[in-house]
């Protein structure tokens, strides 16, 4: 036999529970994105200035600072392109991108069932609306619980290039 006092009451897992979860997911998505978009832009501008600086006309120093300069051209590109490579390798490991798209719809995804629930609106219209919030609120966490080690998972495996 149940104690009533023991359960969850419909504010109570609203604020306790959507609530908190609404605001991890935002906050995951934010710090995401932002690492993300940090990183690719990176990427891209690095990516963009070793050709420029391989290819700058090294003429234009004087014939007595032209070894020393062409060292430091080598050594600045040599630095650039491996900072994308890295950058490029933990964008592939983290999965940051899909991470984002990730958290970004099951956020999504909750708000709109909050509010569906709280406007009684579609399933939630009719017979047991809190039974019927729960139990599609912690479906959703579960199956993004499950993408999320999923997407673990496929970054811990070797790639078809390295078994070969």
């Amino acid at each position: 036999m149940h104690d009533s006092a023991s359960h969850m009451n419909e504010d109570a897992y609203l604020r306790d529970r959507v609530d908190d979860q609404l605001g991890f997911y935002e906050s995951a998505a934010n710090r995401a994105k932002i690492t993300y978009n940090g990183m690719q832009m990176s990427i891209i501008v690095l990516g963009v200035l070793v050709p420029v600086i391989v290819n700058a006309p090294v003429e234009l120093a004087a014939e007595a600072i032209q070894g020393s300069l062409t060292l430091g051209v080598r050594s600045s590109v040599t630095v650039m392109s491996l900072v994308v490579a890295i950058l490029t390798g933990v964008l592939n490991f983290k999965k940051y991108g899909d991470l984002w798209l990730s958290y970004r719809m099951t956020e999504e995804l909750l708000k709109h069932e909050k509010f569906s629930y709280l406007t009684r609106s579609g399933k939630y219209a009719t017979g047991d609306a809190f039974d019927k919030f729960v139990q599609t609120i912690e479906s959703l966490i579960s199956h993004e619980h499950k993408q999320f080690h999923s997407l673990i998972q496929d970054s811990k495996r070797p790639t078809d290039e390295a078994e070969h």
